[in-house]
């Protein structure tokens, strides 16, 4: 080969070497371009995603949450939230949720955010107080004439509230200013308090009119030496003087000696030692005329060993009945009765002391009094 030749050898071996590197560069430039755009895009999927992550914001906000008792929480967070737990707003209470929040991306991906929720139910309702009267007349000053002008006590939680002599969750009292005993105008208020701590309270006007003598058919003497009670009757001068029924008792030690006059009146009370006695007359502070007492308020949950101790000093200061005498008391003797309490340990009375009745403690009835005049009591049938 020439010189000439080797020449033109070499100068296309040069032209082919940078029509490569040319063709190289532009491949390099290429998917160098590529690359770019695919990194522009997948910065740009990235912010989406973000961008959607941080907008995925509950309507409702995420601090805790109250809803009154009986309320609606259907649709609480809206109806595109996913909800984990639920809230029942029948029962008060606190509920932990969660929450879930969910989108698409242009790109089609989906993006999703979980949120803790605390959900608290509470009773906001006032109780409702129905009276029968907004004003009512007493004449013989028992509270009873009170407590029977409140006709309902109810609460939209905790249904129907019983009475108590002290406000306490769950019950209603009924507080006067009166003295039952002195005529005139005083105010009555009824106060129900629900077990949440909602308190509703309403009054009415009581008038207590005037208590003549001539109201009072018989005064009673008790004598606690004897444990006998006496019931007199007004002769034609007025005077007490004329016995009209004895009774067996029982006294006890703190039983006061002295005169005076009943106040109040119920069938039923809670006594001391958590016993309760029937048809109860007060006579000064927490003395009472009552049944021997029971167990509970049945008529057939008697302490019958108890009432075996008639006719003896027995109770804490209380005088205790059969029931048919207590009854007696309750039924004639109205508000504003005299009582005489005194003792003579040689008379028992012009009548003297009755027999009391023994009940035996093996006996099937040994739960009822036998002198309770209850159809349903077994001693009668």
């Amino acid at each position: 080969m020439s010189e000439n030749e080797r020449k033109q050898v070499r100068k296309k071996r040069r032209r082919r070497l940078r029509i490569g590197a040319l063709l190289l560069l532009v491949l390099l430039a290429a998917v160098l371009a590529g690359a770019a755009a695919f990194g522009i895009r997948m910065s740009q999927r990235a912010k989406e995603e973000k961008d959607l992550y941080d907008s995925l914001i509950p309507e409702s906000g995420t601090e805790p949450i109250t809803l009154s008792y009986g309320s609606d929480a259907g649709n609480l967070f809206g109806k595109d939230v996913k909800v984990s737990g639920m809230v029942d707003t029948s029962k008060t209470g606190t509920y932990e949720l969660q929450i879930e929040l969910s989108g698409v991306t242009s790109f089609g991906k989906t993006v999703s955010r979980t949120y803790p929720v605390t959900v608290t139910v509470i009773d906001e309702t006032i109780p409702e107080i129905t009276l029968k009267e907004e004003s009512i007349e007493v004449r013989d000053g028992t509270m009873d004439d009170l407590l029977a002008n409140v006709e309902a006590v109810t609460d939209g939680k905790d249904g129907e509230l019983t009475r108590a002599e002290t406000e306490t969750p769950g019950c209603y009292t009924v507080q006067t200013d009166a003295d039952l005993h002195t005529a005139g105008e005083y105010t009555a208020v009824v106060a129900a308090l629900d077990l949440d701590g909602n308190r509703a309270e309403r009054s009415f006007r009581l008038t207590v009119n005037p208590i003549t003598e001539s109201m009072f058919p018989y005064r009673i003497r008790i004598n606690r030496e004897l444990n006998t009670v006496t019931v007199y009757s007004p002769d034609k001068d007025g005077t007490y003087s004329v016995p009209v029924k004895a009774m067996v008792c029982s006294t006890g030690a703190a039983t006061p000696a002295g005169v005076f006059h009943t106040f109040n009146r119920s069938q039923w009370r809670s006594l001391f030692g958590g016993v309760y006695g029937q048809y109860v007359t007060d006579i000064v502070g927490d003395i009472l005329f009552h049944s021997v007492p029971y167990y509970s308020m049945d008529k057939g949950n008697l302490e019958y060993l108890e009432y075996n101790r008639l006719g003896t000093a027995a109770s804490l200061g209380c005088i205790r009945l059969a029931v048919k005498d207590a009854l007696w008391i309750y039924e004639n003797c109205p508000i504003g009765t005299e009582v005489e309490i005194y003792d003579d340990p040689e008379n028992p009375g012009p009548l003297g002391k009755p027999e009391s009745v023994y009940i035996d403690p093996e006996s099937e009835n040994r739960g009822w009094d036998p002198t309770d005049p209850d159809p349903a009591n077994p001693w009668i049938s």
